[in-house]
C-alpha cells in the first residue's frame, strides 16, 4: 500500500491510514493490524493479524 492517507482524532493520535487507490482501510492497535478491503462488487474483506508477522 502505497499513497496512504492518515486519520486523526480531536487530540491528533493516529485512527487509522487509508489507501484510496487499493480501497483498504489500515488500522492498528495493541499490536494487532486489521485491513479492510471494499470490492468493486460490493463485498468487503477484512484480514486480521499480528504486527510481527
Amino acid at each position: 500500500m502505497e499513497n496512504l492517507t492518515e486519520v486523526r482524532n480531536s487530540q491528533g493520535k493516529l485512527i487509522c491510514r487509508i489507501d484510496k487507490p487499493s480501497k483498504t482501510i489500515e488500522i492498528a492497535n495493541k499490536g494487532y493490524v486489521t485491513l479492510i478491503s471494499f470490492c468493486d462488487n460490493g463485498n468487503i474483506n477484512v484480514i486480521n493479524k499480528n504486527k510481527a508477522e
